[in-house]
């Protein structure tokens, strides 16, 4: 792989290159801007006892909706508004605090992995489509979704992850200390996403110096939610944006690896999640373009590569999607029932 990996890079240095300097360059106008204030705020939020604040005023919607601790009230708020990783690495501070058990932190793990609005209405929205109404429908979708996603998590383990003291106190510690823990803290995690992102970007920059059509832009999205877009504005209707970023991309997933890999949730239901969360927020944008129209000039005139062999209305895809997901949740079931049965 380290072989295969040097003769690309000196294969194609120039495209490489231009790939690490596009993904510095993304990391620094937007990525960095958008995520680094929210990494710290969310830390502090953990770090100096808040988070037990947050469950004091929102813990009754959260029990009552998620079946969860009202700590995890900041979790998934924090998710919604701050971006990627944050839900995820909330998650893990928790769990190591002790305030959350691993079934609360595996079911958190399913549903808190979103984009921020900053990102949705002003990067996708704004920036790439030209259209920050766009971006409002495209971040109601995304949001939307998780939150259903998180209620239907409510019906999984529900006794297992609802563990914690009803009268905990909220304790709050030294401010100073954990702020200067949260910004330290904050750095190496933006460390970490953006050299993701750079490889990322490197990489779709190689794939595409070979060619570039629906397939190459398919899997760009998959890779990476910024180039992914970036790449098919002129190919792909909202809804579809929609599932891209709800989806995260394989450089999100790597970002938040090492904090989801640590609560114990396997890969088949992070990925089912994924996927769940990606037909659902499409298949609201559908319902909420048909309310709320909104044209976006760069789809206007332009040549589109013709897939009419494989061409699926986007509600049969979405209810397939879901269907699928069903069924690997009732196999998951199935096996855990006969490995019960076969312990006994």
């Amino acid at each position: 792989f380290s072989l295969g990996a040097c003769f690309c890079l000196f294969s194609k240095s120039q495209v490489c290159a231009s790939g690490i300097k596009e993904g510095m360059l993304l990391c620094v106008d937007s990525v960095i801007p958008t995520l680094f204030p929210f990494m710290i705020i969310s830390q502090f939020i953990v770090k100096s006892g808040i988070c037990d604040l947050f469950g004091k005023i929102l813990g009754r919607i959260t029990v009552k909706l998620f079946r969860l601790p009202p700590v995890a009230s900041s979790v998934i708020l924090m998710s919604l508004i701050g971006g990627y990783p944050i839900g995820a690495k909330m998650t893990y501070e928790l769990l190591c605090e002790g305030k959350i058990s691993q079934k609360a932190a595996q079911k958190l793990d399913l549903f808190c992995i979103n984009a921020g609005p900053a990102f949705i209405i002003s990067t996708v929205g704004t920036m790439l489509l030209g259209s920050t109404r766009a971006g409002v429908i495209l971040y109601c979708s995304v949001a939307l979704s998780s939150v259903i996603i998180g209620i239907l998590t409510r019906f999984i383990d529900a006794e297992k992850a609802y563990e914690y003291k009803k009268e905990s106190p909220v304790i709050l510690k030294n401010p100073i200390e954990a702020f200067s823990f949260s910004v330290t803290d904050s750095v190496k995690a933006m460390i970490s996403v953006c050299s993701w992102i750079v490889i990322f970007n490197c990489l779709i920059k190689y794939i595409c110096s070979f060619s570039l059509n629906g397939y190459t832009v398919a899997l760009s999205s998959i890779l990476e939610v910024t180039s992914g877009i970036k790449m098919s504005l002129n190919l792909l209707p909202i809804p579809a944006f929609a599932a891209i970023i709800s989806f995260g991309g394989l450089s999100v997933h790597c970002q938040i690896y090492s904090y989801v890999a640590r609560t114990g949730l396997s890969a088949k239901l992070f990925y089912t999640a994924r996927v769940l969360c990606s037909a659902v927020s499409a298949l609201i944008c559908s319902i909420i373009l048909k309310f709320i129209p909104c044209e976006i000039e760069v789809f206007a005139n332009v040549s589109k590569p013709s897939f009419e062999a494989y061409s699926v209305s986007l509600p049969t895809a979405c209810a397939l999607l879901l269907m699928c997901s069903v069924l690997i949740f009732e196999l998951d079931n199935e096996r855990k029932s006969k490995r019960e049965i076969h312990t006994r």
